[in-house]
């Protein structure tokens, strides 16, 4: 198990993948600037595998099966964290498509803290906001990471 403290997003690991340092980082930084947050707000991020997740699934939300991605809100007085987010490495790595399973995660990120700030997908109309969100952030994400070479 590997925690690391990156300031805004408090990693805890409990994989065997290594996942960059800073590979959450930016993302919670574009949507604090876009979304108006306090900036010292912070996230707690869980990166998890199918057992993990499966048993947080069905002892927060009922449902006994694996999901790629979880979020908690928090609302402690006078603390910044906005929440808890639980990624699966093992989902997100057969959904990745094309893409790489780090980009994968960054998109879950994204989705998860969308999640913690009250954006939904139930209804379809909640839907398409969300989705507006997770595209103008990560177009955001692309256009900063060309520019810096990454």
């Amino acid at each position: 198990m590997n925690i690391q403290n990156n300031r805004f997003v408090i990693i805890e690991n409990k994989t065997e993948k290594k996942i960059g340092e800073n590979l959450f980082e930016d993302i919670l930084k574009l949507v604090k600037e876009g979304e108006n947050l306090h900036p010292d707000c912070f996230v707690n991020l869980l990166i998890s595998d199918d057992d993990t997740i499966q048993k947080y699934n069905k002892r927060f939300l009922g449902r006994d099966e694996k999901t790629d991605v979880m979020s908690f809100t928090a609302n402690i007085p006078h603390i910044h964290l906005l929440g808890d987010i639980i990624i699966d490495t093992e989902v997100a790595n057969k959904q990745k498509e094309n893409s790489s399973l780090e980009d994968e995660l960054r998109i879950l990120f994204l989705h998860g803290v969308l999640h913690l700030l009250g954006y939904d997908h139930l209804a379809e109309s909640q839907k398409k906001n969300m989705r507006t969100q997770e595209n103008k952030y990560w177009e955001k994400l692309k256009e900063i990471n060309k520019h810096s070479g990454r």
